[in-house]
């Protein structure tokens, strides 16, 4: 059957957007794209909503979409549907509106319309003074709900139905949610009916489109769509070398490959770590440790040209390459594969493999580290940080949110150390290249390898250096950098008022010299007000101990469960002379009690 539909709303892939039908002639004649930040069931919340966009230099603005009863904030109303989607994809991903989307349609009041609290609450069965919405059919309703749930679906911002439905503060506003809720798995139906298009720019994608039954007007631009009726997935090629790349169509579908039909991925994967590198003599498979890791550079390679001296493998590779396409529904691969579209092809594909597989388009591997209070199970605000074998600190991550890190090494063996004050030390080891296999390693909604630091508090005996407090030089004052570790131990006394401390103080080294200390208006993180004097590397390391102490008592501690050891320099952990002295320079706290 020939399909007739008229693309007067190809979509950017991953953007909102949402299609209010009106039914009157007057709405009907004024149709425009809307950049929409927020909706309101009460024009005072818009107005307000405005207010806070325009002191950000937003140009909002607000009006009614009838059909839906809501007042609708925009900062954009334009015809040219690219500059609207991009305008949309940039509030996403740089300001605090993530969930921006693009309305097309008629906004305006044609009806008595709800402007205050009471008269929302007039609105209920019986209030007698609410307005007639506008007619909008059933079908159209689950159009626009489908195109704006699919586009959120694959959005890495995008709005949890779940805690949306659960916090709306009006009926309205929870129907609205619970109707994408509904329709959203069936909008990202990604099977084995999907139909991909790819064409390489906009006069190819006119004549494909044309030929498939689609009613395209002369000239429109072909930014790539989602026919959600039809499962038709269509992929302009050319979006790669603009701000809407196509990897961004290919990812979704990748990962869909992966999930539903992990032996056709895992085959594919194969077959790339038999291939011959075109220039290392080897195969992919003994160059990188896993198959998914030798498909997604054996792609990147050839966006690279290096098959192009090795004519035999570069036959293999474009094979496979079809293969691939193929087995995410695209009918005529060698659109995709042919000389002029296969840099382009090899680059998109190689970034979809690696978000399918838990990389950046870089080839980072993404990491969450949870790490948590076993005894109460709440989060705990730290780093983990990647060590090596003797333990040495290379770099750290934050916990508790996506990150992504690099390949420390070709062996991909890894060592995670999380040091929080006032828990013990945790270590963990996994490889980087096959993190899944190590015990408690899970799988995240972005593919991410989810490690899980669960913290058990320091105990009787227990030893912690302090490594993030820092003082200024010759001084017992703590530079401001350190309030966030001092607090950790506060926290810590606070939780269990069992515990008792004893507090160490070291320096580098015994030699005598100025000492600076607090004044009298006890600032513990800054060097006004202060007093300056002599005395020993020991007194110095007192001091230090002195105004942690202090501090604490000063937050509501009891003075009487603090001890205090001046060590000097008696106790170090290098030379006086070793390009590691200053750590040397450091407070430790023993647990006493608990």
């Amino acid at each position: 059957m020939v399909l007739k539909m008229n693309l007067t709303w190809p979509l950017f892939f991953c953007a909102l957007i949402t299609q209010g039908q009106q039914s009157t002639d007057q709405f009907q004649s004024d149709k425009s794209n809307h950049v929409v930040i927020g909706a309101f069931s009460s024009l005072e919340n818009a107005t307000r909503f405005v207010e806070g966009a325009k002191s950000m230099r937003y140009e909002a603005q607000s009006e009614m979409n009838p059909a839906r009863e809501l007042y609708y904030v925009y900062v954009l109303k334009t015809d040219n549907r690219v500059q609207a989607f991009a305008e949309a994809r940039k509030l996403r991903k740089e300001s605090k509106y993530w969930d921006t989307w693009v309305f097309y349609g008629s906004l305006g009041q044609p009806l008595q319309v709800k402007t205050t609290a009471a008269a929302e609450s007039s609105a209920e069965p019986g209030g007698g003074n609410s307005p007639e919405p506008l007619a909008i059919s059933k079908e159209d309703e689950i159009q626009a709900a489908e195109v704006k749930a699919f586009s959120m679906g694959e959005e890495p911002t995008g709005i949890d139905l779940d805690k949306m439905i659960a916090t709306s503060k009006t009926q309205s506003e929870k129907d609205q949610y619970e109707v994408l809720q509904e329709v959203k798995a069936t909008a990202t139906r990604f099977d084995e009916t999907t139909k991909v298009i790819i064409f390489k720019d906009d006069e190819e994608g006119r004549k494909t489109l044309l030929a498939l039954g689609y009613e395209i007007e002369k000239d429109q631009p072909i930014t790539g769509f989602f026919d959600s009726k039809n499962n038709i997935l269509a992929i302009n090629a050319s979006e790669a070398k603009s701000d809407e790349v196509f990897h961004e169509g290919l990812m979704p579908v990748v990962k869909f490959l992966r999930k539903k039909n992990p032996e056709m991925f895992e085959t594919l994967a194969k077959e790339a770590s038999a291939i011959k590198h075109p220039t290392r003599g080897v195969t992919y498979g003994e160059l990188y440790a896993s198959d998914e890791e030798s498909l997604a550079y054996l792609m990147a390679d050839v966006e690279r040209g290096y098959f192009e001296n090795s004519p035999n493998a570069k036959v293999e590779a474009i094979a496979l390459m079809s293969k691939m396409l193929k087995a995410l529904g695209v009918a005529n691969p060698e659109i995709a594969t042919n000389p002029d579209q296969l840099k382009v092809t090899a680059h998109n594909l190689a970034i979809a493999v690696r978000e399918a597989t838990g990389f950046d388009a870089d080839g980072n591997r993404k990491f969450r580290f949870n790490i948590f209070n076993t005894r109460n199970l709440k989060s705990v605000k730290g780093e983990v940080d990647l060590v090596n074998e003797a333990g040495r600190k290379l770099v750290s991550y934050p916990g508790n949110e996506l990150v992504k890190v690099q390949k420390a090494d070709a062996s991909g063996n890894i060592i995670l150390a999380c040091e929080v004050l006032g828990y013990r030390k945790l270590l963990v080891k996994l490889n980087y290249d096959n993190p899944f296999l190590a015990s408690g390693i899970e799988r995240g909604d972005d593919e991410e390898a989810i490690v899980s630091f669960g913290l058990v508090r320091l105990e009787k005996g227990d030893i912690a250096v302090m490594y993030n407090v820092y003082f200024f030089k010759d001084a017992a004052i703590m530079r401001p950098e350190s309030k966030y570790e001092i607090n950790n131990l506060l926290e810590m006394m606070n939780e269990n008022p069992a515990y008792k401390i004893l507090i160490h103080g070291h320096t580098n080294g015994n030699s005598a010299g100025t000492i600076i200390t607090m004044g009298e208006t006890k600032n513990y993180f800054s060097l006004s007000d202060t007093k300056e004097g002599r005395g020993s590397a020991k007194k110095l390391s007192e001091e230090r101990a002195v105004v942690i102490k202090e501090y604490l008592v000063n937050q509501g501690i009891a003075a009487d469960r603090m001890e205090i050891k001046a060590w000097g320099g008696n106790r170090p952990l290098y030379d006086k002379n070793h390009s590691l002295a200053q750590s040397n320079v450091r407070v430790e706290i023993e647990i006493l009690e608990n």
